[in-house]
Order: C-alpha cells, then structure tokens, then sequence
C-alpha cells in the first residue's frame, strides 16, 4: 500500500469513527427527548408534542442506523466487495428517511383527523414549556455535534442528521407555539401544527430519500473533480486530447476513473503503454483516484488535420454545444469515411442523425461513421 492510500484509509477510518461517536450522542439524547415529549404530549393531550416526540424517536432510528452503517462501512475490501463497503452509509440515510417517510405520513393522518373531528382540547401546564424549551436548546447542541462532524468527514448521514436537527428546533417551536395560542386565546390550533410537523418530516424525508438514492443510483461526477482530472492528464508531454471521463464513487474516498486518452498515431505501443502507466500511477498519487486510461490514436498529418479542423469549425457553427472527438479519417482507394464520436449534452434534442444529415449536406463525398454519446 503506498503513502497516499495508507493515509485514505487513515482518514477514513478516522472518519467513521468520527460519525460513529456523533451518532451515539444523537442517539442518547434523542431517547430522552422521546421519553420527555411523549409524557408531555400524553399529559396535556397535544398530538403537536406528541407528534413531535415521535419525530425524536425516528431521529434516535436514525442514529442508530447511521451506527451501524459506519461500522459495516468501516469493514475492509473483501473478494466479494472489491471496492469495498463505504456505499453503506447511503443505504444508512436510504433507511432513515423511509423510516422517517412513514412516521410523517401516519402522524398528519393524525392531524388531519384531530382539525376535522376534534379529539380534545390540549390542556397546558407550565412544566411542558420548560421541557420543549429544553429541547430546542438539545436539538441545538445535535445540530452543532453533527454539523463538526459532517465538516471534517463530508458524510451524508451526518449532513442529514445537522438539517434534521436545525428543523426539528423549528418543530418545537411551532409547538411551543401552538401551547401558548391555546394557554393566551383558547384557540384551539394543536392540528394545525401538528399538520404542519408532520408535513416538515415528510418533506424532511423526501428530500433525504433523494439525495440517498441518486449515489447508489450514480451521480453524474462534480464539473470541478472532471476538471481537475483532465487539467493533470493533459500535462504531460505526449497527450493531445482527453475525453470520455467517467468516474464512479464507491463512498466519499472511494472514486474510480475511466478516460480516453489522445496520443499520436506514431507514437509505438511501448511508449503509449508507459505514458498511460505513468499518468494513471501520479493521478493515484496526488488525486487519490484510481485511473483506467484508454489510448486513443490521432492521425496527425497536414492534410487530415485541415480536414478535422474545418468540419469542427463548420459543426460548431451549425450546432450549439456539441463537441467532436475520436476523429479518425480513412482513404482506401475510392472508399472514403469518417469517424467519430459527436457529445451531445442531456438536454439536448440534437441527433445524430441531425449531425449527419449536415455534413452529407457539407461533403457528400465522404461516409460519415458517427457514434453519438450522451454527457
């Protein structure tokens, strides 16, 4: 194991242990919010509070879950898990926020029943107001514990679990707020907010769901890590274009790249071989990326060269956003073709059959071999 893998792995396992010690706190005082809202919430007959209790008590779920996902994160590479097992933490926040899902839905069941049938009014005592009042200050000290943690580790339990806690100190208050409109007025408001809880778990929830699937699903890669690989690769002497960057993440210190790397058509096997070698082994080094490089031939006499340049000239100028690599030019007696990959954004209507219709328009006499790649 080099250097920078040893200290990856230090720092991971740092990390979990980080987010390990932060999810025990989180569950300890969420045992004890639970414990005190709901005694509360029974005693003054408020499905506000009550509720409220029970979004604690998917809150202590959640931290235990998010536990036991850094302690099965945390376990090393095996046969049957080559890229090892840090994706658990998604799997953690996927089940915290179903948990949380249910949990919302069957609490603003409640409330909708309690606005359009009326179970009783709440009855307020002072001693509730001093244990919300509590509460928001614990979900204050829940909030600062996992928002250091999430700074130092990037994990996204803990991300989820600082904006759970900052939300749920909004919760209470509008259950505190709720008890003093009945103590002031009489109104009766204990369904509305405990609506209005409700939905801010589901929403909570919702929010927490997607941002747990689309990792395990695969994330388009972040603009900045695509540019700062590129900007390395095309450092070195011998490289002449970089294309095709794919790289998937396997957790926060897990990511696995794959590129096409240009080279000239001259240069030999042996030398491409050891530049893509050299490229992959410093890429390891000093972005801690495993790299599988691809070598691409480019052709690169006079003549093919104006050729390339002017159909790119021509397609930019008929074609927003579309980008032109993998051109590769062959003559063989009368049989004239062109290949290449045209990159089309997402969003795009663009074909390429579009980009083909354009260039037979251009030059019909060459046979254009296009393969269209989606980015």
């Amino acid at each position: 194991m080099n250097k920078n893998a040893a200290d990856k792995t230090k720092k991971q396992e740092k990390g979990f242990s980080t987010g390990i010690r932060a999810g025990i706190f989180g569950m300890v005082t969420n045992a004890l919010l639970f414990a005190a809202k709901l005694t509360v919430g029974l005693l003054i007959k408020s499905i506000a509070v009550t509720a409220d209790a029970f979004n604690n008590l998917s809150d202590g779920a959640s931290s235990v879950i998010t536990v036991a996902g850094y302690k099965l994160a945390a376990r090393p590479a095996d046969r049957e898990h080559p890229f090892g097992h840090a994706r658990f933490e998604y799997v953690a926040a996927l089940i915290v926020s179903v948990v949380m899902l249910v949990i919302g839905a069957l609490f603003l069941k409640e409330s909708v029943t309690e606005i359009f049938l009326g179970q009783g009014t709440p009855d307020v005592r002072p001693f509730a107001y001093v244990v919300l009042g509590v509460s928001v200050a614990a979900k204050g000290a829940q909030a600062a514990v996992y928002g250091a943690s999430y700074k130092r580790t990037k994990s996204l339990p803990m991300k989820a679990a600082a904006t759970d806690s900052l939300g749920d100190m909004l919760v209470t208050s509008a259950a505190i707020l709720g008890a003093v409109i009945f103590d002031v007025t009489g109104a009766d408001v204990d369904g509305y907010f405990g609506a209005a809880i409700s939905l801010f778990i589901v929403f909570t929830a919702a929010r927490l769901l997607k941002d747990s699937v689309s990792p395990l699903l695969g994330n388009a890669p972040l603009d900045g890590m695509v540019g700062k690989l590129k900007q390395k690769i095309l450092s070195y002497q011998g490289v002449l274009g970089v294309h095709d960057v794919t790289i998937h993440s396997y957790g926060e210190k897990h990511s696995y790249a794959v590129v096409h790397v240009e080279v000239s058509a001259s240069e030999t096997l042996l030398g491409a071989h050891e530049l893509v070698d050299e490229i992959e082994r410093d890429v390891l080094a000093e972005l801690g990326i495993q790299l599988v490089a691809h070598v691409d031939p480019r052709e690169e006499t006079e003549g093919r060269a104006d050729l390339e340049c002017l159909l790119r000239a021509y397609l930019a100028d008929r074609f927003d956003n579309l980008s032109v690599h993998d051109f590769r030019i062959l003559e063989d007696g009368d049989k004239k073709q062109i290949f290449f990959d045209a990159e089309i954004p997402w969003e795009s209507t663009l074909t390429k059959e579009d980009v083909l219709a354009a260039l037979t328009a251009f030059d019909p006499d060459y046979e254009y071999v296009i393969t269209e790649d989606r980015k």
